[in-house]
């Protein structure tokens, strides 16, 4: 009995040794390894949060060359020393931008803002919120910020926003428009006290403005800064602003219901039902299990040929939570159906990574709808947000690769988990491309969502 029970206590021992060693073979020590922090200053400063930016950067950012290592202090090094939170975000967005990664990044930006907020459309920059002295620019184009018109200045911003496609640097330019700082950095003559800004009609009726940037900083987050386009939107301290358009006018679908993270509807008439999610995690009001279950309850009700998914929001999150939805909704496409998948720029991060499965699940029945999606198929992330100490400022850093075009093998630096949820895909391309325009936001109306309602037979 004794020797039995030595027995079983080894292979007890032995068979946790194996899971160990797979675990670590697999770079488990990833999700096992604690973030080093440099030591904080007694007092901080924004000098001292700028030298602690330096150092937990170095210590905690993964695959950093040393080429980039150098670039990096260097911008630091010869940085001004900051006066305000403004000119320490904008020293910390230069630094990071280095490392080519769009998920290596300032999280909470506070930089003094124009009192206006844009956002690009497939022909322009346009004005769609603003403080209440300034209701007249709204939906009107940007001709130029500073003396620059936007264009001109879009291929600089990568010199602020890293890496990411071209898409993403397009829609982070948006918050970095309305920041005199980041506009004077890319050549405009921008001040915070003055900064012309000429714009243009429907009509072609051109005007010119001074505006001052705002008295205190302005928050922001690059995963987030979408949402100034939603209707009578009051994030990021724009409480009593007022935007283009409103929650009680008839609106498309992606601008329905905005303060919920995911909606479904029925689409009459066009034997298809919706479902939009603009993250990959549950809403506050309902589980990610809650919301499956709404959609199989109105796919075994409707038995709709099509599905349309609308991606063009989802921002993140946590792909592992999304991933049985994606399953779910491609399992209900019958054989002669078709899944129309909407992205763009905004589905970033996990949102990539689920779309990308559909991909995986529907290869012959699937149709892209939009335009490039934020990040490349690699890409790291799984971040770590440290916080400056005394401005509060808080970072994004990434500790891991994902793979969505050639997949991650068992010994290579790939996230964990990603080996074991996910498949490579090799590409992913956009079926039917289209954007919507300046007309079509100021007239609510959605090319992108028509595009599929067009193509279904």
């Amino acid at each position: 009995m004794k020797r039995t029970l030595v027995k079983i206590f080894a292979g007890y021992i032995l068979f946790n040794l194996l899971l160990a060693a797979v675990f670590i073979s697999a770079g488990g020590w990833q999700m096992l390894k604690k973030p080093k922090i440099p030591p904080t200053a007694s007092e901080p400063t924004l000098q001292s949060d700028l030298a602690f930016f330096h150092d937990i950067v170095l210590a905690n950012e993964k695959d950093i060359t040393p080429e980039q290592a150098a670039r990096f202090s260097s911008i630091i090094d010869t940085a001004p020393t900051p006066t305000s939170e403004d000119e320490l975000t904008l020293t910390a967005l230069r630094a990071l931008a280095v490392f080519d990664n769009a998920h290596t990044t300032v999280l909470t930006t506070r930089m003094y803002r124009l009192p206006l907020r844009f956002h690009w459309t497939a022909d322009g920059l346009i004005v769609v919120k603003s403080r209440p002295e300034y209701p007249h620019l709204l939906g009107q184009r940007v001709l130029s910020l500073g003396g620059k018109a936007p264009e001109a200045m879009l291929e600089d911003t990568a010199k602020l926003t890293g890496g990411g496609t071209p898409g993403w640097q397009r829609y982070r330019s948006q918050f970095l428009f309305s920041a005199p700082s980041a506009l004077a950095f890319l050549g405009a003559e921008a001040e915070l006290q003055s900064t012309e800004i000429r714009t243009v009609d429907t009509q072609g009726n051109e005007a010119s403005i001074e505006l001052a940037a705002d008295e205190n900083t302005m928050p922001g987050d690059p995963f987030w800064d979408f949402r100034n386009i939603f209707p009578d939107d009051e994030h990021f301290n724009t409480e009593g602003w007022v935007s283009l358009l409103h929650r009680d006018q008839e609106l498309p679908l992606y601008l329905q219901e905005t303060e919920k993270l995911h909606i479904l509807r029925k689409v009459p008439g066009r034997d298809a039902v919706y479902v939009r999610m603009n993250a990959s995690f549950a809403d506050k009001s309902e589980s990610l299990d809650q919301f499956e279950q709404r959609i199989t309850n109105l796919v075994d009700a409707e038995q709709p040929n099509n599905i349309i998914v609308d991606f063009r929001y989802n921002r993140g999150g946590d792909y592992t939570k999304v991933l049985p939805i994606v399953r779910t909704l491609s399992d209900a496409v019958p054989p002669e159906g078709r899944l129309y998948l909407l992205v763009g720029p905004n589905t970033f991060s996990a949102g990539i990574i689920a779309a990308s499965q559909f991909k995986r699940f529907l290869p012959d029945r699937l149709t892209v709808v939009g335009s490039e999606v934020g990040d490349e198929l690699r890409f790291r992330a799984e971040g770590f947000y440290p916080t400056l100490p005394n401005s509060g400022i808080q970072l994004y850093l990434t500790k891991a690769w994902t793979d969505l075009a050639d997949g991650c093998g068992w010994f290579d630096d790939c996230w964990p988990p990603n080996k074991l949820f996910l498949e490579e895909i090799g590409s992913f391309g956009v079926d039917l491309p289209v954007e919507n325009t300046w007309d079509a936001y100021l007239n609510r109306e959605d090319l992108v969502m028509q595009a599929a309602l067009d193509d279904i037979p």
